[in-house]
């Protein structure tokens, strides 16, 4: 792997010259069983392509990178919360492997290259993820 940038799809001609564009990073289906962040995620893509105005503003204003799914073996096996290789991927993220985590390797990777860069630094990292219950409530 080169590098992880290698990937993204930030269109140059999306980017204002001298602008300060911060990246909002999404990510969805960790866990193969978290179908609710699927359609969340799904939601979010639709409403940010759109020509709703408030989408307009936020495609003006910042970079959105999107990795829907972190666990695409998973999911394809209809495995509850883990990989191909039987890892729960959330437990992982502290040192990731090429190898045996590479969705997780890549999409920090990422992250941190965003993090290291003043400009484009992530203002926001959001992590969708389903729940089956409520717990601690009222």
């Amino acid at each position: 792997m080169e590098g992880p940038a290698q990937g993204t799809q930030t269109l140059e001609v999306n980017l204002k010259p001298g602008a300060d564009q911060k990246v909002v990073f999404i990510t969805a289906r960790v866990h193969p069983g978290e179908t609710p962040s699927s359609f969340v995620c799904q939601g979010i893509i639709d409403f940010l392509v759109s020509d709703h105005p408030v989408a307009r503003i936020l495609r003006d204003h910042l970079v959105f990178k999107v990795a829907p799914m972190l666990n695409p073996d998973g999911v394809y096996l209809g495995n509850y919360r883990c990989s191909l290789m039987g890892f729960d991927l959330n437990r992982h993220w502290q040192d990731p492997s090429p190898w045996a985590h590479p969705t997780l390797y890549g999409v920090k990777q990422l992250i941190l290259q965003m993090y290291n860069n003043p400009e484009s630094g992530p203002c926001l990292i959001v992590f969708g993820v389903g729940q089956e219950k409520v717990t601690n409530a009222g």
